[in-house]
């Protein structure tokens, strides 16, 4: 007798389920935030609620304080831009009906030296309102490093 075996062809074992609009529309969000926040574009804030704050290992940011700091930064750089690039890596996008949490590790690589570099673990909590996703709370942490025995 055989229980609990079922065989999938091959064919639908490597399909992925097609991301949803919703998915779609926040690696978009993301996306374009980073490529504004390289820039020190603070317009990137039309994405955020009003009620946004960002969490990090050693302070806590308003939205208010935030665009200032990257107002502050657009007059300090030449042309506006920051002097890295900015990636969100391994995204991952999680939709909870009008809620959603995305997750990525952003790396910032400067330039022109692109060996020096430095990478955060980010999460976004965005909620649904009646204009679109809004980026609802940021926590961002260092990135953990497995030992070499794990």
């Amino acid at each position: 007798m055989l229980t609990g075996l079922f065989l999938v062809p091959p064919s639908l074992k490597s399909q992925a389920a097609p991301p949803s609009a919703d998915e779609q529309a926040l690696r978009g969000i993301e996306t374009e935030i980073a490529k504004l926040e390289q820039q020190n574009d603070s317009t990137f804030a039309k994405f955020f609620a009003k009620d946004w704050i960002c969490v990090g290992p050693t302070r806590v940011l308003s939205k208010t304080e935030f665009v200032e700091n990257i107002q502050h930064n657009f007059l300090t750089h030449a042309n506006g831009l920051n002097p890295y690039t900015i990636e969100k890596k391994n995204v991952q996008v999680r939709v909870f009906g009008d809620t959603a949490v995305v997750t990525y590790i952003k790396e910032y690589r400067q330039e022109p030296d692109t060996t020096k570099f430095f990478n955060e673990d980010d999460t976004d909590v965005f909620t649904r309102e009646a204009g679109g996703w809004r980026l609802r709370f940021t926590k961002v942490a260092p990135v953990q490093t497995q030992s070499a025995s794990s």
